[in-house]
């Protein structure tokens, strides 16, 4: 399970919600306090905004989007070949 740890109030931290939905992506979402207490299970020294994907934290706005880029290519391609039909390139040629 993909878990954000996002900050009330925050843009940036919206904007990554908003590419969560538009990406109908499962994950939890646990909001903070601006100057909250550190939520349970976002390691030590690590700020919102930031991404738990199994044991892989990502850290910061910029990061976590390039982090949702890149799954949205995996899903793309999941997507694509998840029917008994066959793909073909330009060219004509079987993918």
């Amino acid at each position: 399970m993909i878990i954000f740890y996002g900050t009330k109030g925050c843009r940036d931290c919206e904007a990554i919600e908003e590419a969560f939905q538009s990406l109908c992506l499962a994950h939890e979402l646990i909001q903070t306090a601006p100057h909250g207490k550190k939520p349970r299970g976002l390691p030590r020294g690590t700020r919102p905004p930031a991404l738990l994907d199994g044991k892989e934290i990502i850290e910061g706005h910029g990061a976590v989007l390039a982090h949702l880029d890149k799954l949205e290519g995996i899903k793309g391609l999941w997507d694509k070949y998840q029917s008994d039909a066959c793909y073909c390139d330009d060219e004509g040629n079987v993918e």
